[in-house]
Protein backbone atom coordinates (compact mmCIF):
# COMPACT_ATOMS: atom_id res chain seq x y z
CA UNK A 1 0.00 0.00 0.00
CA UNK A 2 1.28 3.38 -0.95
CA UNK A 3 1.35 5.39 2.22
CA UNK A 4 2.17 2.77 4.79
CA UNK A 5 5.29 2.12 2.78
CA UNK A 6 6.38 5.73 3.11
CA UNK A 7 5.38 6.84 6.58
CA UNK A 8 5.82 5.66 10.13
CA UNK A 9 2.87 3.53 11.08
CA UNK A 10 1.96 2.72 14.69
CA UNK A 11 -1.39 1.11 13.99
CA UNK A 12 -3.12 -0.22 17.07
CA UNK A 13 -3.32 -3.97 17.55
CA UNK A 14 -5.57 -5.84 19.93
CA UNK A 15 -8.74 -4.29 21.25
CA UNK A 16 -10.32 -1.40 19.37
CA UNK A 17 -11.22 1.73 21.29
CA UNK A 18 -14.22 3.89 20.55
CA UNK A 19 -13.33 7.43 21.50
CA UNK A 20 -15.48 10.53 21.48
CA UNK A 21 -14.00 13.65 19.97
CA UNK A 22 -14.97 17.14 20.91
CA UNK A 23 -18.60 17.62 19.92
CA UNK A 24 -18.75 19.42 16.61
CA UNK A 25 -22.45 19.60 15.97
CA UNK A 26 -24.86 22.06 17.42
CA UNK A 27 -28.41 23.24 17.37
CA UNK A 28 -27.52 25.61 14.57
CA UNK A 29 -25.03 23.28 12.83
CA UNK A 30 -24.96 23.44 9.06
CA UNK A 31 -25.48 20.61 6.63
CA UNK A 32 -27.91 17.73 6.85
CA UNK A 33 -26.84 16.53 10.27
CA UNK A 34 -29.48 16.98 12.94
CA UNK A 35 -28.44 18.14 16.42
CA UNK A 36 -27.08 15.10 18.25
CA UNK A 37 -26.43 13.06 15.08
CA UNK A 38 -23.05 11.36 15.09
CA UNK A 39 -20.51 10.53 12.41
CA UNK A 40 -18.06 7.79 13.35
CA UNK A 41 -14.69 7.83 11.60
CA UNK A 42 -12.05 5.13 11.52
CA UNK A 43 -8.55 6.38 12.30
CA UNK A 44 -5.07 4.80 12.36
CA UNK A 45 -2.35 5.35 14.93
CA UNK A 46 -0.08 7.31 12.58
CA UNK A 47 1.59 10.57 13.59
CA UNK A 48 0.88 13.28 12.46
CA UNK A 49 -2.18 12.12 10.49
CA UNK A 50 -4.41 10.44 13.11
CA UNK A 51 -3.31 9.02 16.44
CA UNK A 52 -3.92 8.98 20.20
CA UNK A 53 -2.20 11.68 22.19
CA UNK A 54 -0.62 11.21 25.62
CA UNK A 55 -4.06 11.57 27.21
CA UNK A 56 -5.49 8.82 25.01
CA UNK A 57 -7.58 11.25 22.95
CA UNK A 58 -7.71 11.22 19.13
CA UNK A 59 -5.52 13.87 17.53
CA UNK A 60 -3.82 14.70 14.25
CA UNK A 61 -4.31 16.62 11.02
CA UNK A 62 -7.05 14.39 9.61
CA UNK A 63 -8.84 14.28 12.96
CA UNK A 64 -8.89 18.08 13.08
CA UNK A 65 -10.17 18.16 9.51
CA UNK A 66 -12.94 15.70 10.33
CA UNK A 67 -13.95 17.77 13.35
CA UNK A 68 -14.13 20.91 11.23
CA UNK A 69 -15.93 19.60 8.14
CA UNK A 70 -18.35 17.17 9.78
CA UNK A 71 -18.96 19.79 12.46
CA UNK A 72 -19.87 22.33 9.78
CA UNK A 73 -22.21 19.70 8.37
CA UNK A 74 -23.97 19.52 11.74
CA UNK A 75 -22.58 16.30 13.20
CA UNK A 76 -20.86 15.27 16.38
CA UNK A 77 -17.80 13.13 15.64
CA UNK A 78 -16.56 9.92 17.22
CA UNK A 79 -13.37 8.08 16.27
CA UNK A 80 -12.57 4.39 16.28
CA UNK A 81 -8.93 3.34 16.32
CA UNK A 82 -8.42 0.59 13.76
CA UNK A 83 -5.55 -1.50 12.41
CA UNK A 84 -4.60 0.07 9.05
CA UNK A 85 -5.30 -3.07 7.03
CA UNK A 86 -8.83 -3.23 8.43
CA UNK A 87 -9.85 0.35 7.67
CA UNK A 88 -11.58 -0.21 4.31
CA UNK A 89 -13.06 -3.62 5.27
CA UNK A 90 -14.46 -2.08 8.46
CA UNK A 91 -15.90 0.86 6.53
CA UNK A 92 -17.66 -1.41 4.06
CA UNK A 93 -18.90 -3.59 6.91
CA UNK A 94 -20.63 -0.53 8.39
CA UNK A 95 -18.55 -0.29 11.57
CA UNK A 96 -18.01 3.43 10.92
CA UNK A 97 -19.15 6.04 8.42
CA UNK A 98 -15.86 7.27 7.00
CA UNK A 99 -12.10 6.83 7.25
CA UNK A 100 -10.12 9.83 8.46
CA UNK A 101 -6.50 8.70 8.25
CA UNK A 102 -5.00 10.47 5.24
CA UNK A 103 -5.31 7.30 3.17
CA UNK A 104 -3.67 7.67 -0.23
CA UNK A 105 -5.89 7.66 -3.30
CA UNK A 106 -4.94 4.73 -5.52
CA UNK A 107 -6.75 2.94 -8.36
CA UNK A 108 -6.88 -0.26 -6.32
CA UNK A 109 -8.49 1.41 -3.31
CA UNK A 110 -10.92 3.34 -5.49
CA UNK A 111 -12.37 0.00 -6.58
CA UNK A 112 -13.33 -0.68 -2.97
CA UNK A 113 -14.37 2.72 -1.63
CA UNK A 114 -15.09 6.36 -2.58
CA UNK A 115 -12.51 9.07 -1.89
CA UNK A 116 -13.11 12.73 -1.18
CA UNK A 117 -11.08 15.27 -3.13
CA UNK A 118 -7.37 15.40 -2.14
CA UNK A 119 -6.67 16.82 1.31
CA UNK A 120 -2.97 16.14 1.97
CA UNK A 121 -0.17 15.80 -0.58
CA UNK A 122 2.61 13.27 -0.07
CA UNK A 123 6.03 14.69 -0.73
CA UNK A 124 9.51 13.24 -0.33
CA UNK A 125 12.50 14.61 1.57
CA UNK A 126 16.07 13.49 2.17
CA UNK A 127 17.78 13.02 5.52
CA UNK A 128 21.43 14.06 5.32
CA UNK A 129 24.31 15.11 7.52
CA UNK A 130 23.98 18.66 8.83
CA UNK A 131 25.13 21.11 6.19
CA UNK A 132 24.14 18.71 3.39
CA UNK A 133 27.77 18.10 2.32
CA UNK A 134 26.76 16.43 -0.97
CA UNK A 135 24.30 19.21 -1.83
CA UNK A 136 21.45 16.85 -2.70
CA UNK A 137 17.90 18.17 -2.89
CA UNK A 138 16.15 15.40 -4.87
CA UNK A 139 16.86 11.84 -5.94
CA UNK A 140 17.98 13.23 -9.30
CA UNK A 141 20.92 14.84 -7.49
CA UNK A 142 21.83 11.52 -5.88
CA UNK A 143 21.68 9.79 -9.27
CA UNK A 144 23.87 12.43 -10.88
CA UNK A 145 26.52 11.99 -8.19
CA UNK A 146 26.42 8.20 -8.44
CA UNK A 147 26.77 8.33 -12.22
CA UNK A 148 29.73 10.70 -11.87
CA UNK A 149 31.46 8.16 -9.67
CA UNK A 150 31.08 9.95 -6.34
CA UNK A 151 30.86 7.67 -3.32
CA UNK A 152 27.36 8.43 -2.02
CA UNK A 153 25.17 5.83 -0.33
CA UNK A 154 21.37 6.05 -0.45
CA UNK A 155 18.99 4.23 1.89
CA UNK A 156 15.23 3.79 1.51
CA UNK A 157 12.57 1.64 3.10
CA UNK A 158 12.67 -1.72 1.34
CA UNK A 159 8.91 -1.58 0.73
CA UNK A 160 8.73 2.21 0.44
CA UNK A 161 7.65 4.19 -2.59
CA UNK A 162 11.11 5.76 -2.59
CA UNK A 163 12.58 2.32 -3.29
CA UNK A 164 10.28 2.07 -6.29
CA UNK A 165 11.41 5.49 -7.51
CA UNK A 166 15.05 4.51 -7.03
CA UNK A 167 14.67 1.23 -8.91
CA UNK A 168 12.93 2.90 -11.83
CA UNK A 169 15.57 5.66 -11.95
CA UNK A 170 18.49 3.22 -11.86
CA UNK A 171 19.81 4.34 -8.47
CA UNK A 172 21.95 2.15 -6.23
CA UNK A 173 20.41 2.00 -2.77
CA UNK A 174 20.30 -0.01 0.44
CA UNK A 175 16.90 -1.19 1.60
CA UNK A 176 16.09 -0.95 5.30
CA UNK A 177 13.26 -2.54 7.23
CA UNK A 178 12.18 0.51 9.24
CA UNK A 179 12.41 4.27 9.22
CA UNK A 180 14.33 4.18 12.50
CA UNK A 181 16.97 2.01 10.82
CA UNK A 182 17.28 4.51 7.99
CA UNK A 183 17.85 7.37 10.42
CA UNK A 184 20.41 5.31 12.33
CA UNK A 185 22.30 4.58 9.09
CA UNK A 186 22.76 8.30 8.42
CA UNK A 187 23.61 8.97 12.05
CA UNK A 188 26.21 6.21 12.03
CA UNK A 189 27.74 7.24 8.71
CA UNK A 190 26.66 4.03 6.97
CA UNK A 191 24.48 6.02 4.55
CA UNK A 192 24.79 9.55 3.24
CA UNK A 193 21.11 9.96 2.34
CA UNK A 194 17.87 8.43 3.61
CA UNK A 195 14.80 9.12 1.46
CA UNK A 196 11.34 9.05 3.08
CA UNK A 197 8.04 10.91 3.17
CA UNK A 198 8.83 14.50 4.11
CA UNK A 199 6.42 14.85 7.01
CA UNK A 200 7.64 11.59 8.55
CA UNK A 201 11.27 12.66 8.36
CA UNK A 202 10.45 16.01 9.93
CA UNK A 203 8.60 14.31 12.78
CA UNK A 204 11.35 11.73 13.34
CA UNK A 205 14.59 13.52 12.73
CA UNK A 206 13.95 17.24 12.42
CA UNK A 207 15.52 17.96 15.80
CA UNK A 208 18.30 15.36 15.86
CA UNK A 209 21.66 17.03 16.32
CA UNK A 210 24.00 16.58 13.41
CA UNK A 211 21.26 15.75 10.90
CA UNK A 212 19.25 17.84 8.44
CA UNK A 213 16.02 17.27 6.49
CA UNK A 214 15.88 18.78 3.00
CA UNK A 215 12.92 20.72 1.64
CA UNK A 216 9.94 18.56 0.51
CA UNK A 217 9.70 17.75 -3.19
CA UNK A 218 7.67 15.71 -5.66
CA UNK A 219 9.99 13.27 -7.42
CA UNK A 220 10.00 13.02 -11.21
CA UNK A 221 10.46 9.57 -12.79
CA UNK A 222 10.70 9.08 -16.55
CA UNK A 223 9.48 12.63 -17.09
CA UNK A 224 6.37 12.16 -14.94
CA UNK A 225 5.87 13.90 -11.60
CA UNK A 226 4.89 11.27 -9.05
CA UNK A 227 1.95 13.06 -7.47
CA UNK A 228 0.19 11.38 -4.58
CA UNK A 229 -2.39 12.56 -2.09
CA UNK A 230 -4.72 11.24 0.59
CA UNK A 231 -8.24 12.07 1.63
CA UNK A 232 -11.27 11.00 3.64
CA UNK A 233 -12.87 7.75 2.49
CA UNK A 234 -16.56 6.83 2.23
CA UNK A 235 -18.59 3.81 1.20
CA UNK A 236 -19.29 3.86 -2.52
CA UNK A 237 -23.05 4.13 -2.01
CA UNK A 238 -22.79 7.11 0.38
CA UNK A 239 -22.78 9.59 -2.49
CA UNK A 240 -24.82 12.30 -0.75
CA UNK A 241 -22.54 12.32 2.28
CA UNK A 242 -19.46 12.37 0.06
CA UNK A 243 -20.82 15.18 -2.12
CA UNK A 244 -21.67 17.35 0.87
CA UNK A 245 -18.27 16.69 2.42
CA UNK A 246 -16.57 17.73 -0.83
CA UNK A 247 -18.58 20.96 -0.89
CA UNK A 248 -17.31 21.93 2.56
CA UNK A 249 -13.77 20.84 1.70
CA UNK A 250 -13.85 23.03 -1.41
CA UNK A 251 -14.84 26.01 0.76
CA UNK A 252 -11.83 25.42 3.03
CA UNK A 253 -9.54 25.28 0.01
CA UNK A 254 -11.05 28.41 -1.54
CA UNK A 255 -10.64 30.31 1.71
CA UNK A 256 -7.07 29.05 2.24
CA UNK A 257 -8.12 27.41 5.49
CA UNK A 258 -7.02 23.86 4.70
CA UNK A 259 -3.35 24.69 5.11
CA UNK A 260 -4.00 26.33 8.47
CA UNK A 261 -5.82 23.25 9.79
CA UNK A 262 -3.19 20.70 8.79
CA UNK A 263 -0.38 23.17 9.48
CA UNK A 264 -1.04 22.81 13.21
CA UNK A 265 0.45 19.31 12.90
CA UNK A 266 3.62 20.13 11.00
CA UNK A 267 2.35 20.07 7.42
CA UNK A 268 3.58 22.82 5.12
CA UNK A 269 2.30 24.51 1.97
CA UNK A 270 4.07 21.74 0.02
CA UNK A 271 1.54 19.26 1.45
CA UNK A 272 -1.53 21.32 0.46
CA UNK A 273 -2.87 19.76 -2.77
CA UNK A 274 -2.89 21.96 -5.89
CA UNK A 275 -6.36 22.99 -7.03
CA UNK A 276 -6.09 20.90 -10.20
CA UNK A 277 -5.20 17.67 -8.39
CA UNK A 278 -8.38 15.55 -8.36
CA UNK A 279 -9.52 12.28 -6.85
CA UNK A 280 -10.78 11.24 -10.27
CA UNK A 281 -7.34 11.50 -11.87
CA UNK A 282 -5.63 9.73 -8.96
CA UNK A 283 -8.24 6.97 -9.00
CA UNK A 284 -7.57 6.51 -12.71
CA UNK A 285 -3.82 6.42 -12.08
CA UNK A 286 -3.53 9.09 -14.76
CA UNK A 287 -0.43 10.93 -13.54
CA UNK A 288 0.38 12.11 -17.05
CA UNK A 289 -2.74 14.28 -17.06
CA UNK A 290 -1.51 16.08 -13.93
CA UNK A 291 1.87 17.19 -15.22
CA UNK A 292 0.85 20.79 -15.83
CA UNK A 293 -0.74 21.46 -12.45
CA UNK A 294 0.61 24.39 -10.50
CA UNK A 295 1.97 23.76 -7.02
Amino acid sequence: MTRTATTLKTAAFGSIALLALTGCGGDDGGGDGESGDTITVGIAGEVPYSYLNDSGDPEGATVALAERIFGDMGYDVEAELVNWDNLIPGLNAGRYDAISAGMSITPERCEEAAFAEPEIMYTTALLVEEGNPHGVETLDDVLELQESGEDITLATLTAGIEADYSTRMGLDYNGVGSADEGVEMVQGGRADVFALTAISLSEMAGDIEGLEVTEPFVQEVDGVMQYGAGSTVFRQDDTELLDEYNEHLAELKANDELGAIIGEFGFTDAEVPPEDLTAEALCAGDLESLQDIEQ
